[in-house]
């Protein structure tokens, strides 16, 4: 136990308070707490030669050789963890062994004799706790047990009024359950033997239905006999006792799919297996005539290969047997009881409603040749008379003779009058899933046709907005962009790193790092307000190292507020802040995190309480320890020398040689600072060059211009789930690049007043044209919607109401600019601001306390005796696609 924990587990005994100093098992936590630990010291093993269920372990081997192998990394493990075992509970090399109350051998898997020969003496249960004890018992062993729920029904009666009476109250024994009860003990102390499942050998599948519920038997022949791996019944929902809506073929059907996509999925998934059946018509499932449910349970069965055979019901008992004993289910309530369903038109009549359509069906009726097509014809009727030959009339309906893909099966597809065309496209790709377009294209062309339906088909489906706002489609990557700095704390980045301990005085870290030299500095805070933030920036880095030109931040409410923009404005910095979720533009302060964070995990756990007196102390091992871009220690590339450490007088190092006047100490720090700036701007420039040939393979220019429509990356997804959009559904329009060369954009919303937002590229994605366009007014009558009634399987999804989407021509782009069909003027930017005068308001001096006017202007006083080193040259600072930018370059 842990010392901080050990008071938790404090118990009373006449000699005094007594605490635990290891771990015992009554906490409520213990068991999981074990299971994890088993996990780190075996759990590389897991699966491969052994099972972890808490202290139980067991270790399996084909052969004598590799199980010593197992046995002595198992050994290994658990002496690295300082576990240790009892001998006396060890069994070795075993060709049966008793795990979690089973009897595992090669025969397979059976009941534990010591277990279960207990029932025999099992007196009669006199109250509820009592039955429910001796149920929770036999139903471990279910398994083992045909018809399990079917025989333990009147002992569950007596179980439903506890929370009422209470588990103590007496029952009423009745017939009933005392043969319940000795037909539970029976079947416990005569278990049959269950084989193991062999994936490298097909499966069999036995399922039957039955006005009773619906049964299974998943077997496998094994040595020339087939035997039992599981035995699965379940009873039938309110719902599906109805005969109309359930015919015996349905009702096969359900239990082919129930026994295959959820009672042993985890054994056919991948497998080869076949199926049996005393249902006939359900050996032709692929060519049978099915609804919109059928069609959705076949869609499900798409995923398993299997091979459906009949077998007479006299030759299927074991299914039909299980069929007729079932499981009883929850009842669910009935959600569609009160839908009324109103009869919509057929084919025939939405097909002579089309003048096309109908001329073609009068002349399909009076067996006249196709008719002449001329210029004024419409495509679309163009393409219907070229498969005049393939077009006939049958039963009262246009149609399209079609081979079906792979089996070369007749499909008489039903002719989409254009009208209608979009509106099955809705009705089957948006309440199927919404699958992909070819896959979309497969389940239409199963049941009908229009021309160019693959062209319409694509298109509809790759502007459909719930497709693009929820899959995944090509990412943008744009190549990196980096900062010029030229000498230390011309650039200074910020961030506040959080250590997950509200327990602690100062719960938070203002780290400040300069993005030349690498010199950082951490200063532990209570909060993060603007006024914390902006006196810990005063007091350790204005006072101590002077003003920086700029300062760079994310969007964080302490860096955005007015106390840090007066801030700036009083000692003439430039805020720049990064874009929102892409902590990428501040890259060297959230690489400085990771190894402040490293460091203070180094230390002892005893020190964990008082890491923020240690943390200076572990700043200044890391600003005197050599910067793998820069070649050089932080320090010295600041100060232009090497700091004298406390560890140093343990080595003897002898202090440095000093030159004899002050004019020859200033000439030789002026040579060591500019040999250090070059040396830093050198092999900066050559790292930078090293990861823009790494980053660079996979990235691309991906240019936005003013006026195109775009999605912005829903950055909530990562709290909401994964179920949530990818995509924001709301459209942005482009109203400019930030800068030339710059991958960050200013958006404005489309189609409504809202203030701009600068984003990322790779935080964006283009907007297809069709999407999201304004939909009619409310009082205008929406189109209806004609399911395929009568000759097509209408899904019960399909609605009346549903809005067609207005189309729009796509972007078309001359001269280097956007033409949007009537779209909102893009808003004209305004100039840039210029710099902000520095000024010493009232304001100003209100916010900021007189500590920090007055160590501004000895700040300036000691500035203005010392002379100023600046390296002429600019060098930039790597950053991964950097959308940093200055107050100046914002849009008013």
């Amino acid at each position: 136990m842990h010392p901080l924990d050990r008071e938790k587990t404090a118990f009373t005994t006449p000699f005094g308070l007594y605490e635990f100093n290891r771990m015992p098992f009554g906490l409520c936590n213990a068991p999981a707490t074990f299971q994890r630990l088993m996990q780190r010291c075996l759990g590389n093993l897991v699966n491969d030669s052994l099972l972890i269920y808490l202290d139980d372990v067991i270790v399996f081997s084909p052969d004598f050789s590799s199980h010593l192998r197992h046995l002595e990394e198992v050994f290994q493990c658990l002496h690295n963890h300082g576990l240790k075992l009892q001998p006396a509970k060890c069994h070795l090399f075993q060709r049966e062994v008793t795990y979690l109350g089973h009897v595992i051998s090669e025969h397979g898997v059976a009941t534990d004799p010591a277990k279960t020969t207990a029932v025999r003496e099992w007196t009669v249960p006199q109250t509820a706790k009592q039955v429910k004890s001796f149920l929770g018992f036999a139903g471990y062993y279910r398994r083992f047990i045909p018809a399990f729920s079917k025989i333990a029904t009147p002992l569950n009666a007596l179980t439903r009024d506890t929370a009422r009476h209470g588990r103590a109250a007496s029952i009423i024994w009745s017939p009933e359950c005392q043969k319940a009860f000795d037909l539970l003990k029976e079947a416990l102390l005569t278990a049959p033997i269950l084989a193991y499942a062999d994936f490298s050998q097909p499966f069999r599948l036995y399922t039957d239905a039955s006005l009773d519920g619906l049964g299974a038997v998943l077997a496998q022949e094994q040595n020339g006999k087939e035997r039992v791996i599981a035995y699965a019944s379940r009873s039938l929902q309110q719902t599906e006792r109805n005969d109309q809506n359930y015919s015996s073929f349905k009702l096969e059907l359900l239990a082919l799919k129930w026994a295959i996509t959820e009672k042993f999925k985890d054994y056919l998934y991948g497998a080869e297996f076949t199926v049996f059946t005393d249902n006939n018509p359900l050996v032709h499932l692929d060519t049978a005539r099915l609804g919109a449910v059928e069609q959705w349970w076949v869609a499900q069965l798409a995923n398993f290969k299997y091979v459906i055979k009949y077998r007479p019901g006299t030759q299927n008992k074991n299914a039909d047997a299980l069929s007729r004993l079932p499981e009883p289910q929850d009842p669910i309530p009935s959600l569609a009881s009160g839908v009324m369903v109103e009869q919509e038109p057929c084919w025939a009549d939405l097909q002579t409603n089309d003048l096309e359509l109908l001329q073609i069906r009068h002349r399909k009726e009076q067996g006249l040749p196709p008719p002449e097509v001329s210029n004024r014809s419409s495509s679309y009727f163009k393409l219907l008379c070229r498969e005049w030959d393939r077009i006939i009339l049958r039963d009262g309906i246009l149609r399209r003779l079609q081979q079906a893909a792979g089996s070369g099966e007749e499909i008489f597809q039903v002719v989409v009058p254009k009208t209608e065309a979009k509106k099955v496209w809705e009705a089957y790709h948006g309440e199927m899933g919404h699958p992909s377009s070819e896959r979309t294209l497969t389940i239409l062309r199963q049941r009908c046709y229009w021309p160019r339906m693959a062209e319409d088909v694509r298109e509809w489906t790759t502007t459909c907005p719930q497709c693009v706002c929820t899959k995944v489609g090509p990412v943008v990557k744009v190549p990196l962009v980096s900062i010029v700095t030229g000498y230390p704390f011309e650039l200074v980045g910020l961030d506040y790193l959080s250590l997950g301990r509200p327990e602690d005085r100062y719960p938070y870290i203002l780290v400040i790092t300069d993005l030349f030299s690498k010199y950082a500095l951490a200063v532990p805070t209570r909060d993060q307000s603007a006024n914390t933030t902006a006196q810990a920036l005063y007091n350790n880095l204005i006072q101590v190292f002077g003003c920086p030109e700029r300062i760079l931040t994310d969007r964080g409410a302490s860096f955005e507020s007015a106390v840090m923009k007066e801030l700036c404005q009083l000692y003439g910095c430039q805020k720049s802040r990064t874009t929102a979720y892409h902590p990428q533009g501040n890259g060297v302060c959230e690489r400085f995190n990771q190894t402040l964070l490293g460091l203070l995990n180094s230390l002892e756990e005893a020190s964990h309480s008082q890491w923020p007196s240690l943390i200076p102390a572990l700043v200044q091992a890391y600003n005197n320890t050599v910067h793998s871009t820069t070649g050089m220690t932080p320090h010295y590339v600041v100060f232009g020398r090497h700091a004298r450490l406390p560890v140093d007088w343990v080595t003897g190092l002898q202090p440095e040689t000093r030159p004899q006047t002050l004019a020859g100490w200033v000439k030789k720090h002026q040579e060591a600072l500019s040999h250090a700036y070059q040396t830093v701007a050198r092999r900066t420039q050559q790292q930078q060059d090293r990861d823009q040939a790494t980053y660079n393979r996979k990235a691309r220019l991906a240019p936005l211009l003013p006026g195109e429509r775009v999605l912005i990356r829903n950055f909530r997804r990562r709290a909401k789930g994964k179920l949530n959009l990818r995509w924001t559904p709301e459209p942005y329009v482009v109203v400019k690049q930030l800068r030339e060369n710059h991958p960050v954009y200013v958006l404005r919303p489309e189609g409504k007043e809202a203030p701009t937002r600068t984003v990322h590229r790779n935080n964006l994605q283009p907007c297809p044209l069709q999407m999201f366009q304004h939909r009619p007014k409310p009082e205008e009558p929406p189109p209806t919607i004609h399911p395929l009634v009568d000759h097509l399987p209408p899904p019960t999804w399909w609605l009346p109401g549903l809005v067609t989407t207005t189309n729009c021509q796509p972007p078309t782009r001359e001269q280097g600019a956007v033409v949007v069909p009537q779209p909102d003027p893009p808003a004209a930017p305004s100039a840039p601001h210029s710099p902000p005068t520095v000024r010493r308001s009232e304001r100003a001096r209100k916010r900021i306390t007189d500590s920090v006017v007055d160590g501004h202007r000895r700040a300036r006083r000691i500035e203005a005796t010392e002379p100023r080193l600046r390296d002429s040259s600019s060098r930039s600072l790597h950053l991964t696609q950097h959308d940093h930018y200055t107050a100046r370059d914002q849009i008013s």
